[in-house]
């Protein structure tokens, strides 16, 4: 008796994320080397949705020590915690929820410093993230990133609003998992080895049982061939009247001999599937545009020996369709289920698989002169080059869907959001919903008034002013200032301090959008909403932007799905989330 050995602790563990980007993205991120900037609420949600599917390592910068304020908002600090170091204390939580993930921090010099001495190595890591980072600071960092090539993540949560906006020089999509696709099954331009099986088939032949299990994708050859003869074609039907030709044709086919005509079991399912997916099985094999784009691209043109591995993978399949692929991409070689026996099935998948190999073969050999005509190939260490087959592979199997992305630097941002200010409607109903970008502008009014005051608008550092009078009191027995004062006058005293601050965005606001037409877009109650807000930071708000940010995290350590282009925004009061570019 054999022995069958079930799965390990880390597949039970991985079990529903393995689904989702499989072995070789889980090791990916295994190996993943993360960067946060930040210890606050949103950023130990953002390191929770990393370390609990498994992150290989993360690094913390902070400077700060545990506040009051940090107690009500992050669940990764306690009031026993209150002036210890930040970073260190949620590095410790977070690395008991996965002992394999490997964490560290630093919580001297700040991370200002850091960037002003230059001594810290950025290029250790596949992502650097930050969370509500000052603009100044952003800035900074994010220019010595763009320069490294290092992606960028940039989380905010700021009362109601959350937003993230990835920087990335270029960031490569080898496998996109789109979530509807075309088969590539290639009737108008069959392969050779599936028009000698389907002309193996004699319709006239068949037994009863062959009749009702033959698959519907030989049905449709047979059908189309027919069609093709009796008009005198070699394309496939596009019009309506050619379509229904072709189903007339279908129909035909599907009566037989075998079958009496008080055959109560007869059940044409095959037949039936064969109708219902003529949509999506009759179309033309052509190279999307987004490829063509990529075998046009510069990188792709003039490759060197510092070229990344992508681009030589592109240009071997670019010489693939040149040559022997006849203007077509490699077959990717998957064939949907369908009605029919395991026989024939299994007879169909062998031959699109088999296609699959030869041209996956061609496409590595085309590499491996690539990468010797460029002296890349001799650098290569032994496991990089016994993956290469591998590597093809996994690109050929997603040919369609390979992608490149590439986004504007933050620190050139400004122009592209003027563009997109032109385009909010200047008019709108009280019910109808505020745009997006006007909130992200919004909030880049609040950095500029930060810049100004070192303080957001509406937030009163109440802390600090708290333990100086407490300290007052150890001194001289009452606090500063102790007269009665009726709670109304505590309110109005709030309420003038907003007004103040509301006023001084209005007039950053004049000052950084020039034109009248930009001024008119940002509306009142936006400013007057951030105003209120006061830089604070919801735990609910914080928790959703850090799952959402996680999940571009992996996506860029993976190189699976395609990552936000390039902001999103999260309006907490509607429920709402967008994605625009900048």
């Amino acid at each position: 008796m054999s022995n069958i050995s079930g799965p390990d602790t880390k597949q039970i563990q991985y079990d529903r994320q393995l689904r989702l980007w499989g072995d070789h993205g889980q090791k990916a991120l295994e190996a993943g080397r993360v960067c946060l900037i930040g210890a606050n609420a949103l950023s130990t949600e953002i390191l929770k949705a990393l370390v609990l599917p498994g992150l290989g390592s993360f690094t913390i910068i902070d400077h700060q020590l545990v506040t009051l304020e940090d107690c009500g908002s992050n669940f990764f600090v306690h009031p026993s915690m209150i002036d210890q170091p930040r970073a260190r204390v949620t590095c410790e939580l977070l690395k008991q929820l996965n002992p394999d993930v490997h964490g560290t921090y630093v919580d001297k010099p700040s991370i200002d410093d850091l960037l002003k001495q230059n001594t810290f190595d950025f290029a250790q890591f596949n992502v650097v993230i930050t969370a509500n980072l000052p603009l100044n600071t952003l800035v900074t960092l994010s220019t010595h990133l763009w320069s490294l090539k290092i992606p960028l993540l940039v989380a905010r949560a700021y009362g109601f609003i959350g937003t993230i906006r990835l920087q990335v020089v270029e960031h490569y999509i080898i496998e996109a998992h789109p979530d509807d696709t075309i088969p590539d099954l290639r009737l108008d331009r069959p392969l050779k080895s599936f028009v000698n099986h389907c002309n193996s088939v004699d319709f006239n032949s068949l037994t009863r049982e062959q009749h009702l299990h033959m698959p519907s994708l030989i049905i449709l050859y047979k059908t189309l061939q027919q069609w093709q003869k009796q008009t005198n074609r070699i394309d496939i039907p596009h019009t309506r009247k050619e379509r229904d030709e072709f189903k007339q044709i279908l129909e035909q086919l599907s009566h037989h001999s075998v079958y009496d005509v008080s055959d109560s079991n007869k059940s044409l399912e095959n037949f039936d599937e064969a109708k219902r997916v003529i949509p999506s099985r009759l179309v033309n094999t052509t190279i999307p545009s987004a490829i063509n784009n990529l075998f046009q691209d510069r990188s792709c043109l003039e490759l060197s020996n510092q070229s990344h591995m992508f681009w030589f993978i592109i240009n071997a399949m670019k010489l693939f369709t040149q040559n022997e692929g006849q203007g077509l991409l490699p077959v990717r070689g998957e064939v949907p289920d369908m009605i029919t026996n395991t026989s024939s099935y299994v007879k169909l998948v062998e031959i699109y698989q088999e296609q699959a190999k030869k041209d996956c073969e061609t496409i590595h050999n085309y590499l491996i002169d690539l990468l010797k005509q460029h002296n890349r190939f001799s650098t290569m260490s032994s496991n990089e080059a016994a993956t290469l087959h591998e590597l093809v592979h996994t690109y050929c199997k997603n040919a369609t869907f390979l992608n490149v992305m590439r986004t504007a630097s933050i620190k050139n941002e400004d122009d592209s959001l003027k563009k997109l200010i032109e385009q909010i409607p200047l008019e709108s109903s009280s019910d109808e919903s505020e745009s997006e970008v006007s909130w992200y502008i919004g909030l880049r009014l609040c950095d500029a008034f930060y810049e100004k005051f070192n303080r957001y608008p509406g937030e009163f550092p109440l802390y600090i002013g708290l333990r100086l009078c407490d300290a007052f009191y150890e001194k001289f027995n009452r606090y500063p200032g102790e007269f009665p004062l009726s709670t109304n006058d505590e309110t109005n005293s709030d309420q003038r301090q907003l007004e103040i601050d509301f006023n001084d965005l209005k007039q950053i606001g004049r000052q950084l959008l020039n034109s009248d037409r930009q001024q008119s877009s940002i509306r009142e109650n936006i400013l007057q909403e951030l105003c209120r807000y006061g830089a604070s930071e919801l735990h609910s708000i914080s928790a959703f932007i850090g799952g959402c940010c996680a999940q571009e995290a992996i996506k860029l350590i993976t190189h699976q799905y395609t990552p936000v282009d390039n902001v999103l925004v999260y309006n907490g009061i509607r429920q709402s989330a967008n994605v625009f570019k900048l």
